[in-house]
Order: C-alpha cells, then sequence, then structure tokens
C-alpha cells in the first residue's frame, strides 16, 4: 500500500511513517517543514516531501498514486488560541484540502486526528458517564475551545466526503501525547519536562496538582496504521451507534506526580513544581476510554505512563 501522511514530520508523522514502512508499505512523508530525520532509518519506502497543505497544487501531486492519506497537519491548541486567523486556515482549510486532494485523486481511505479537547473537562459530565466513551456530549475544553471546535469541524467534513463522496474516512480522538521528538504543543513541554534534566538543565512546571491524561506516540502511531490497514467492512456504519473516531484512551497522572516519575527515571533531575490549585490542564478531560479502539483493532495499548517516559528516556540516551 501507498500512503501519504501529512505533516509527517512531525512526532506522531514521522513514527507512524517509519512503522508504516516497517510493514511494507511505500511512505511519503509530506510537511511544510520537513526533517531529514523524520526518515531516519526507515529506508527507501519512505519519501520526504517538503510541501504545505493550504497548496491544492503541492497536495494534488503528493497525492498522486496513494491508497491512503493519513492527515496529521494541525496546529496545536495552544498556538490556535494564540493566532486564532492562521490556525483556523491551517486546521480546517487544511483538512477540507487534503479531502478534497483525495476525493479527486480518488484515494479510498483517509485517516485523521481529531482530538480529546472536542470534550470538555471531567467535571462537566456525570460521575456514571467517566471515563467518556464517542457518545460523550461535546463540550469543547475551555483552554483549547477553538481547537476542539477545529476537530469538531474535522470530523464533520469526514462525514460528509464519505456520504456525498465515498470516502472512507475514519480517524482517533488522542489524548495529549507525549514521546521523544516533542516540539510543539503539549507535547513539546512534556518532552522538555524529560530532555532538560537528561541535558543537566533544571526544569520548572506549574499546574502540580492539575490532572491531565497522556498516551505514548508509539501506542498512536501503531492505532494509525491498524486503521490504515484495516479492511473496511471492519468499520462499523455511521450513524446511530455506528462510530469513525474512536478514544485512544490514556493514563491519568497529576503533573505533580508526572515529575516525580521522572525523578525516578533520570537520577539527579532538578524539577521544581508550583500550583495554584488547577484541577486539570486547559479543561481537558482526564478519564478517557480507549475501550471501543482497542476492540476495533485488537490492540491494547502497550505503554503505561512509567513504561512510556521509560521509553522516552531511553531513546534520549540511544541518540546521544
Amino acid at each position: 500500500m501507498r500512503v501519504l501522511v501529512t505533516g509527517g514530520a512531525g512526532i506522531i508523522g514521522s513514527l507512524t511513517g517509519r512503522l508504516l514502512a516497517e510493514r511494507g508499505h511505500s511512505v511519503r512523508l509530506f510537511d511544510a517543514r520537513p526533517e531529514p530525520s523524520a526518515a531516519a532509518g526507515a529506508g527507501p519506502a519512505v519519501e520526504v516531501v517538503q510541501g504545505d497543505v493550504l497548496s491544492t497544487s503541492q497536495l494534488a501531486v503528493a497525492v498522486c498514486d496513494v491508497d491512503a492519506v493519513v492527515h496529521l497537519a494541525y496546529s496545536l491548541g495552544a498556538d490556535t488560541s494564540a493566532r486564532p486567523f492562521p490556525a483556523t486556515i491551517l486546521n480546517v482549510q487544511g483538512t477540507a484540502n487534503v479531502l478534497e486532494a483525495a476525493r479527486i485523486a480518488e484515494v479510498p481511505r483517509a485517516v485523521l486526528a481529531s482530538s480529546v479537547a472536542i470534550y470538555g473537562s471531567d467535571g462537566r459530565y456525570p460521575a456514571d458517564a467517566l471515563p467518556l466513551d464517542e457518545g460523550a456530549a461535546t463540550h469543547l475544553s475551555p483552554g483549547m475551545a477553538l481547537y476542539g471546535a477545529g476537530k469538531l469541524y474535522l470530523e464533520q467534513l469526514a462525514e460528509a466526503y464519505r456520504s456525498a463522496y465515498g470516502l472512507l474516512s475514519v480517524g482517533i480522538r488522542p489524548s495529549p501525547v507525549y514521546g521523544p521528538g516533542g516540539v510543539r504543543g503539549v507535547s513539546g513541554w512534556l518532552a522538555e519536562l524529560v530532555e532538560g534534566p537528561m541535558r543537566g538543565e533544571a526544569v520548572t512546571l506549574d499546574r502540580g496538582d492539575a490532572r491531565i491524561s497522556l498516551v505514548y506516540v508509539a501506542d498512536v502511531a501503531e492505532q494509525l496504521v491498524r486503521l490504515v490497514e484495516l479492511p473496511a467492512e471492519r468499520l462499523p456504519e455511521p450513524g446511530v451507534g455506528g462510530r469513525r473516531f474512536f478514544n485512544t484512551g490514556g493514563d491519568a497522572t497529576t503533573v505533580r506526580e508526572l515529575a516525580d516519575l521522572v525523578r525516578e527515571l533520570v537520577p539527579g533531575a532538578q524539577i521544581e513544581v508550583t500550583s495554584a490549585g488547577e484541577p486539570d490542564v486547559a479543561g481537558l478531560p482526564t478519564q478517557v476510554s480507549g475501550r471501543a479502539l482497542a476492540d476495533l483493532l485488537g490492540y491494547e495499548r502497550q505503554y503505561d505512563l512509567r513504561a512510556g517516559l521509560q521509553a522516552h528516556v531511553d531513546a534520549v540516551r540511544a541518540r546521544g
């Protein structure tokens, strides 16, 4: 199978590309700011292409002759709030461009990333609705409301392209993703928590008592690859009882507990934690069920929080 990955130089896109190549697929990583390291170790099966999802002509070339598109080129939560106009153009128009290019090129499948930012914080839901499944009401994370609204639109747009044109669209709603290679958004903040102390630097964290649900990047990449490979007949029909976007699931922790784990794994880590009593990070939910996706894919997440942080530490040490 030939697969185009937009946002292919990012923390999720680059690993997804490598996993696809390891499974025998041909991969094209498409990114506005590509890094040669995005395809490091993947061999000739991975091609890195510079391009912008806002350019319909560049997308038309990139999507030519592929069998599936994995769309991961987005502005992230805090950036979207700080720069609402360009972020909206990227997140909304960019997604429309990708789906339209796929339609014109008759690509049979698009796999997209939504977000748990479409939900509200845990306190917005009755206790018996937690952990949240895909049928939960969408209140939007108050700290990432524009980002979450863009993801809701993405899901509706994907369904419109399925209904009108037969483009098979499916996707995930990730919890905040952590792992080596994170440079932006929550992923960048989490990467600095691990990698700063490994460089001998002191790190200061606020929101120490806030809770957050986290998922390791290798689990997310595996989920995306399996959605690319999943036989179409295995997907539930959209509509009542049908789902096409699935929670990844994640491990809930406080920021303070997260810092304690890093101290255990990085001896001598200098981490100062402060708190003003925040209950959560950006109003994101912390109790999110990934059961539906695990059952669909036959894949249980392999990394709990300790294992994921250890893998991150090991990856940083391995690259020197």
